[in-house]
C-alpha cells in the first residue's frame, strides 16, 4: 500500500457520491429526458422537409413574374 491509496479512496468516494446525487435528480418530474432513435429521426426529417420547402418557396418567388 502506497501513500496515495487513502487519497485515491477518498476521491473515489466523493465521485461516487456526486454521481449518485446526479442520478437521484433524474427521477424528478421536470428532469430532462433522452429521445429514442425514432423521435430523433422524425425530428431530423421534419427539419429537412422544412428547409427544403423554404428553399423551394424562395426559388418560386424569385422566378415568379411581378405585377399581374
Amino acid at each position: 500500500m502506497n501513500s496515495y491509496y487513502p487519497l485515491a479512496l477518498l476521491l473515489a468516494r466523493q465521485e461516487q457520491a456526486a454521481l449518485s446525487q446526479h442520478l437521484a435528480h433524474s427521477a424528478l418530474p421536470m428532469a430532462p429526458t433522452l429521445l429514442d432513435g425514432k423521435q430523433q429521426l422524425r425530428r431530423r426529417w421534419l427539419a429537412l422537409r422544412g428547409r427544403a420547402a423554404t428553399g423551394l418557396h424562395r426559388i418560386a418567388w424569385a422566378i415568379a413574374p411581378f405585377g399581374d
